[in-house]
């Protein structure tokens, strides 16, 4: 199998772990219940994609386990937001929640600065059947984002 993830992080040199899911990951729980290798819970990540009143689109990759405060993504976009419909985001983004990518995306990208506690990061490789590792330290080294607090 050969995701499209692959060759970006395999043409950046930057060592990774596909995760394999015995069925759909969509949630945080899912990907514990589904995966078929040893997982971190603390190391699960999510990518949550809002939009604003005039459709702009952003995403904010946090950890897996906590909820995204909507205030705080107030302030950091400049207005209110709203997670996208499972409609919009298969039309726009050409996936399904807990697929989500964060390095396919080209849409402002917001890092939860918790995410870099840990050693190691998972998330959702573009593919609902696996997830996706890294350093944690690797992800400035593969896409450019703003680091920021929204949990």
């Amino acid at each position: 199998m050969s995701l499209q993830v692959e060759s970006i992080l395999k043409e950046k040199g930057i060592d990774y772990r596909l995760i394999h899911l015995s069925s759909k990951g969509v949630s945080f729980d899912d990907v514990i219940k589904y995966s078929k290798d040893k997982l971190n819970s603390e190391e699960i990540c999510k990518t949550i994609i809002v939009h604003d009143k005039k459709d702009v689109k952003y995403a904010f990759l946090i950890k897996g386990n906590k909820k995204i405060d909507f205030s705080k993504v107030k302030e950091i976009i400049g207005g209110k937001a709203s997670i996208l419909s499972y409609d919009d985001l298969k039309k726009s983004i050409g996936t399904e929640p807990g697929a989500v990518c964060p390095l396919l995306l080209d849409i402002p990208l917001f890092v939860d600065n918790h995410v870099f506690e840990t050693d190691k990061i998972n998330f959702g490789s573009g593919d609902s059947l696996f997830g996706l590792e890294i350093q944690s330290n690797d992800l400035k080294k593969i896409i450019s984002f703003k680091l920021v607090e929204v949990e």
